[in-house]
């Protein structure tokens, strides 16, 4: 969650992410999980160095986002909303 949620979680960014989980945004959630997949399955095949870090600063990424929405209402939570 180092990524997008930090030491000090900016509000308005914590509840974009937190919006994230509502229903009508789950394609959005799903197109990221799809693509975390991808990631990881390139990852077993990658043989150069330099693309493997690649992938892996991707799925850094994608998994970040992924815990940072679901982790979202807790830190609204301890944000006092």
């Amino acid at each position: 969650m180092k990524i997008f949620v930090g030491q000090k979680p900016d509000r308005k960014h914590i509840q974009a992410l937190y919006r994230c989980k509502h229903p009508e945004n789950e394609a959005l959630l799903d197109l990221f999980r799809a693509k975390l997949d991808e990631v990881k399955t390139s990852l077993v095949v990658a043989e150069d160095m330099t693309r493997i870090h690649r992938l892996q600063g991707r799925a850094e990424a994608l998994t970040d986002f992924l815990e940072a929405v679901e982790k979202s209402p807790e830190i609204l939570a301890r944000l006092g909303n």
